[in-house]
């Protein structure tokens, strides 16, 4: 049982929490690649903090704090310039490092652009993605997952948002038996039925194997400590077909948490196609998929009366912003959700105790591309990587 104080540790993820000082130890996706460019920045926010993210003439990427260090208003509202981010109110430029390049109010001869500087944080990209830290330095590796690195296939990076706390994103992930009732109507092979499923801690996080008795094989899938998750999937939209999908859900506040996807579809001829859009089975023509809390598309009427895309959204959401375990009654089937838990508090301690978290990775030798060996029985095979 957990009581209201611990959920409390748990799930609030803002500077200074428990929560929120273990996942400051990791790197997020914050944006698209393609959405970084011109001349405006880009707002994030990330774990209840705000920030600019912009990307200069030169092509470098840089995130800094949201107010500018003279007069304090907002850098959203700047301008990218080749140098770096210009701000609204009295012209002073910044670089993707925070130094201060420009005061132009200021007599040519002053130095007090050498006095101050902005916050600035690591930032790169992979897979399409933009990729940040804002923990305390220094930054660890960003890990080699698979999906990040892989040279062949139809990549489409494309994402959505969650109306309710990253945990609740998260747990989703280690709770396997959820395949049999609430996607029923999309993976007809599950309906109803009662699996066998094995969890096992890993370097990254858990490792679990789902096998049923009228199917051949095992399905593999992969919880990436604290939010990712690697997954073959094949429902029924797929009309047949499978593919390989990686998502992390990177918590923007309490209660939004932002879901960022990879799915890979194989090629024949070897090639690695990025496509900046949603798979050609989802039903939208934006990158970015728009939702609102509680609000549904129709579909799938012979069980729960909401779309494929968007069932998890619908029973996360449906356990309210920020879910209360308190009030929980697990079953010997949770055994997923209780190793959850465990790895969380165990990282939450180790970082109290000045220690990484599950899964951060500093030294380079220790970072090779990470073979999870995901697969969903005979239907999608494990991916052979190609880097």
């Amino acid at each position: 049982m957990i009581t209201q104080e611990e959920n409390e540790r748990l799930t609030r993820c803002g500077p200074g929490t428990p929560a929120g000082e273990m996942l400051r130890r990791y790197w997020w996706p914050v944006a698209f690649s393609d959405d970084v460019k011109g001349v405006r920045p880009k707002k994030i926010k990330l774990l209840c903090e705000d920030f600019v993210l912009f990307r200069d003439g030169h092509g470098q990427l840089g995130m800094l704090e949201p107010l500018c260090a003279h007069r304090r208003t907002t850098l959203a509202r700047g301008r990218v310039e080749k140098e770096g981010l210009r701000c609204c109110y009295h012209g002073w430029l910044w670089d993707a490092a925070g130094k201060c390049l420009e005061t132009p109010a200021e007599d040519p001869s002053s130095r007090l652009k050498d006095t101050v500087s902005m916050k600035s944080y690591p930032v790169q990209e992979a897979a399409g993605l933009v990729f940040v830290y804002i923990g305390p330095a220094p930054a660890p590796l960003l890990p080699k997952f698979d999906l990040l690195v892989h040279s062949t296939g139809d990549r489409y990076v494309w994402g959505f948002t969650d109306h309710c706390n990253w945990l609740q994103c998260a747990e989703v992930m280690a709770d396997a038996t959820h395949l049999n009732w609430l996607h029923a109507g999309v993976y007809p092979m599950y309906a109803g039925k009662r699996p066998r499923v094995e969890y096992h801690e890993r370097d990254y996080g858990i490792e679990y194997l789902y096998n049923m008795d009228d199917l051949p094989a095992d399905k593999c899938s992969n919880v990436l400590f604290p939010t990712g998750n690697r997954f073959a999937s094949a429902r029924k939209e797929l009309k047949g077909g499978s593919r390989q999908n990686m998502v992390i859900r990177t918590p923007v506040d309490d209660v939004t948490t932002d879901n960022f996807f990879i799915s890979l579809h194989a090629r024949a001829d070897g090639k690695l196609v990025q496509h900046n859009a949603v798979p050609p089975d989802r039903a939208c023509d934006t990158q970015w998929v728009p939702t609102e809390f509680d609000v549904y598309p129709a579909g799938d009427e012979e069980w729960w009366g909401v779309a494929s895309i968007a069932q998890d959204r619908a029973a996360l959401e449906g356990q309210g912003r920020i879910h209360d375990r308190s009030r929980e009654n697990l079953g010997a089937s949770d055994k997923g959700i209780a190793l959850y838990r465990k790895i969380l508090k165990e990282s939450i301690e180790a970082v109290e105790q000045g220690r990484d978290p599950k899964g951060v990775i500093r030294d380079p030798a220790k970072n090779p591309v990470i073979d999870f060996g995901t697969r969903l029985h005979d239907i999608q095979r494990k991916l052979e990587i190609e880097a």
